[in-house]
């Protein structure tokens, strides 16, 4: 598997698993656990397509930013897309969950298509 094949693979997973986390507000996102693996999914993104530039903490530590790049570098080598066509940037965000909305888990992950 290719390696920005792995990290579609893992955008699709994250995507695929979110929830409405507060009900009278659209904020979405996958509940985990540290070391789950949506945590390791997350993780993955962050370390090997992250754009450390981007990475943002807060200063309570209970928000971690960051953007990540992705290519479908087929589509490139195909000559079907042009690199800037074959590009997605996603922020990803980690929000620990203080308030008891996601009970059981330590937080919860979104990811947003730029």
């Amino acid at each position: 598997m290719s390696v920005y094949k792995e990290g579609y693979h893992a955008v699709t997973e994250i995507q695929s698993k979110s929830v409405q986390i507060y009900s009278d507000v659209c904020d979405y996102g996958v509940p985990c656990r540290k070391g789950d693996s949506i945590w390791q999914l997350t993780n993955q993104l962050a370390t090997w397509y992250g754009d450390k530039t981007t990475k943002v903490v807060n200063s309570k530590r209970t928000n971690v930013d960051i953007v990540v790049t992705l290519m479908d570098e087929w589509a490139v080598s195909d000559q079907r897309k042009t690199e800037k066509e074959a590009t997605d940037h996603f922020h990803v965000s980690f929000t620990t969950c203080t308030d008891g909305k996601c009970a059981g888990y330590d937080g919860y992950v979104t990811l947003t298509k730029l």
